[in-house]
């Protein structure tokens, strides 16, 4: 089936599209990116964008300019602006307005709300959905069929760049499989939660969480086992 694409558009000749691939009114595609089959792209969407800096923050962005792919069957929301480097696999849905950073992973099904913040080097494994207004932070590690509810952050660096941007610097929660995870819950860095919990609505997670518990609280405190 031919594609559809809106007027106004700007696409990079070193750009791929794939088969039966509808793109709104607006839309800027950069370099090296690949569109699979049978996307659906919204309106005023910017895929591909390269990232900048500001001598403040003293972090090298050249490592994150690489190829761009939205995999097949996929929906990118009105307003999305994903960059560089990114990697999202088929049957995604990313929210209205929402921001994807550089050099993410998404596998499989994942779904990111609207108004939703994904920072530079977050892993997100199959099914899991993170609602609207999220800020997940840089170096983040999600595994597969969560559920995070609205208004969910998490927090990578507590030094607001001052000791810089590597790997070595910033340590970003690390999720399990199969956790419910209420809304406007808060997670610092360097936290692991495990697999199979359930976190209450509002609460504040200060401390490793093992696995298939319930726990609630600002900071959250072990409620009971499974």
């Amino acid at each position: 089936m031919k594609n559809n694409i809106g007027i106004n558009c700007s696409i990079s000749p070193s750009s791929i599209i794939g088969k039966n691939v509808s793109i709104g009114n607006n839309v800027t595609i950069y370099d090296n990116v690949t569109i699979e089959d049978n996307v659906y792209i919204w309106d005023n969407c910017v895929i591909g964008r390269i990232p900048m800096t500001v001598r403040a923050n003293n972090r090298d962005v050249n490592n994150f300019i690489k190829t761009t792919r939205v995999g097949e069957n996929s929906v990118i929301g009105c307003n999305v602006v994903i960059y560089s480097g990114g990697t999202i696999m088929k049957n995604c849905i990313i929210g209205d307005n929402s921001v994807i950073r550089e050099n993410v992973f998404f596998e499989d099904d994942v779904i990111i709300g609207f108004n939703s913040s994904i920072q530079y080097n977050v892993r997100i494994g199959n099914g899991s959905r993170i609602l609207q207004q999220s800020a997940v932070s840089s170096f983040t590690e999600i595994g597969k069929m969560n559920f995070i509810s609205f208004g969910f952050i998490c927090v990578s660096d507590r030094y607001f760049g001052k000791e810089g941007y590597s790997e070595e610097k910033i340590f970003g929660p690390k999720i399990g499989d199969n956790n419910n995870i209420g809304p406007n819950v808060t997670v610092i860095s360097n936290i692991v939660i495990g697999s199979g919990n359930t976190i209450g609505a509002h609460s504040l997670i200060t401390k490793d969480i093992k696995n298939n518990a319930l726990y609630y609280g600002s900071p959250a405190k072990l409620i009971r086992a499974k």
